[in-house]
């Protein structure tokens, strides 16, 4: 019998006969399957591929009506020719399907996993959209804040030091932990956070990304469940995902965390860990409550529930003191501490790290020799000579100061940009302001819109994994000169008052400025 290898998922919403018409047009399309070919009659397809006959009659009279396949009454079912397929219609009777012109192509269509083939929002997707004046995305540092200088310095002194008789060897494959001046470094930066630790603790990882990668990779199982803060960060939500979790969204209010959802959840569920950002969500700014903090900590213990906590932007705080992380009070190790310089140096230099019980981090090292032996031992070493000597403590002091400026610049440019309705947040840390829209306009609209007058920013659907947050908007005000950030938010509300007035949106009740509890 014709080989057409399918597996069924039958946890998609998604009918099998339409799983499987699809299988068979993709095979179609590639050449895979060529005009004139006789499939498999349905009674041993179905057999062969353990569904039901009627879900493989079905799936092929689908084709049939769209006229990619042809039924010869007792002859069966062929692959029809392509100039039948695109006039949408059956050749005539007793006509032979003729051969495709082109050479078929490789189906890989028909070989990606699950995960791969999972849908992502759009905005994930999308091309690079090229020189743009006011970038307001997430994600982005100011590039002309990069401490160059410091990084030669840097730089340059271990590589002199390299292959002298006590100089560091960054030749060959090293410590699958990191390079242990990192860890060290890594380690007494900590400190700041209230987080005592020795280097041993310390799991270097390439960004942030990588080591939720590794912690998905190394605890879930498919089909556990994960919680994870809805709107929040969705990669980490992607990478967990991936894994094969399925995802439980928590919501969140101007304390953070909604703990007595996750209370309610684990009453009736086994979740493998928690993820969240308390010290300033992701995108709302929002900093966890001390209550939030003890009931989310209670709860853990409780139902011996790891958290991973990520405090992806712990140099930048704005306002009041930091408050410690949720690692300080974890006595049973069951916090697992996620870190990144993404923020403080730049997202290309990809370096991270992440503090955990010593059995997860060895499954962790070895889970990263596994994938990639390893972060690259010149920028470790870079990084450790940077802290070292004191030149990152005094550039993130300059960096600090530097974007809380932008901040302010941004917060005083909405109330005089934005139409009513808008209501906005003002965060404890991070480098995003979050918006919500008024009632009638959406982010599918006012892309366009914003785009004509020279403005992007981070779509509301890309901290969301289900299609939500078109309300919803993130603007970064780290990439933007304070000149920029005024004129920008200026287009941007213009763009938005456009939106509404297409829409006849009728006025609300809803004030313009700060988000409630933000």
């Amino acid at each position: 019998m014709l080989e057409l290898p399918f597996e069924p998922d039958r946890a998609a919403p998604e009918p099998l006969y339409r799983q499987l018409a699809e299988h068979l047009r993709r095979l179609i399309a590639s050449g895979r399957l060529r005009a004139g070919e006789k499939l498999p009659a349905t009674r041993e397809l179905s057999s062969a591929l353990s569904i039901g006959r009627n879900t493989a009659s079905q799936a092929y009279q689908r084709l049939i009506d769209e006229g990619v396949l042809l039924a010869h009454v007792g002859q069966g079912t062929f692959v029809a020719s392509r100039g039948a397929a695109r006039r949408g219609s059956a050749a005539p009777q007793g006509e032979l399907p003729t051969e495709p012109e082109t050479p078929r192509a490789f189906a890989w269509d028909t070989l990606y996993s699950r995960s791969a083939t999972q849908a992502l929002p759009p905005v994930f997707v999308r091309g690079d959209p090229g020189p743009v004046r006011f970038d307001f995305r997430a994600g982005r540092v100011d590039e002309r804040a990069i401490p160059s200088a410091e990084l030669r310095r840097a730089f340059g002194q271990v590589l002199r030091a390299t292959g002298e008789e006590e100089g560091p060897s960054l030749a060959n494959f090293g410590d699958p932990f990191g390079w242990p001046a990192l860890r060290e470094q890594i380690a007494r930066l900590l400190v700041a956070r209230g987080l005592v630790c020795d280097a041993e603790d310390v799991l270097v990882t390439a960004g942030a990304q990588q080591a939720l990668d590794l912690l998905a990779r190394v605890l879930v199982d498919p089909g556990d469940r994960v919680a994870v803060e809805a709107p929040g960060y969705a990669f980490a939500a992607m990478a967990f995902r991936n894994a094969g979790a399925r995802l439980v969204a928590l919501s969140l209010d101007h304390e953070g965390l909604r703990t007595d959802e996750l209370a309610r959840t684990l009453r009736t569920h086994r979740l493998k860990f928690v993820y969240t950002t308390p010290a300033a969500q992701l995108p709302t700014g929002v900093v966890m409550s001390e209550a939030r903090r003890c009931a989310l900590l209670e709860l853990a213990d409780e139902t011996q529930t790891p958290i991973i906590e990520d405090d992806y932007d712990s140099e930048f705080r704005y306002g009041e003191r930091a408050v410690p992380a949720l690692k300080t009070r974890d006595a049973a190790g069951q916090v697992i501490y996620v870190g990144t310089f993404s923020k403080a140096v730049f997202p290309g230099l990809r370096l991270g790290y992440l503090v955990a019980a010593k059995p997860l981090r060895a499954r962790l090292a070895l889970a990263q020799v596994q994938s990639s032996f390893g972060v690259g031992q010149l920028v470790q070493a870079a990084m450790a000579e940077m802290m070292a000597t004191g030149a990152f403590e005094r550039h993130v002091r300059r960096l600090r100061h530097h974007y809380a400026k932008r901040r302010a610049v941004l917060l005083d440019a909405l109330p005089h940009a934005m139409p009513e309705g808008v209501a906005w947040s003002e965060p404890a840390g991070g480098l995003n302001v979050h918006l919500r829209l008024p009632r009638g306009v959406g982010c599918a609209q006012l892309e366009g819109e914003a785009r004509r007058r020279d403005v992007l920013f981070q779509p509301g659907t890309s901290f969301f994994l289900d299609g939500r947050g078109d309300d919803q908007l993130a603007l970064s005000f780290a990439n933007q000169s304070p000149e920029a950030i005024h004129e920008g938010v200026g287009l941007l509300g213009e763009a938005i008052r456009a939106v509404a007035a297409s829409a006849a949106v009728e006025p609300t009740n809803a004030s313009r400025g700060r988000e409630e509890g933000a």
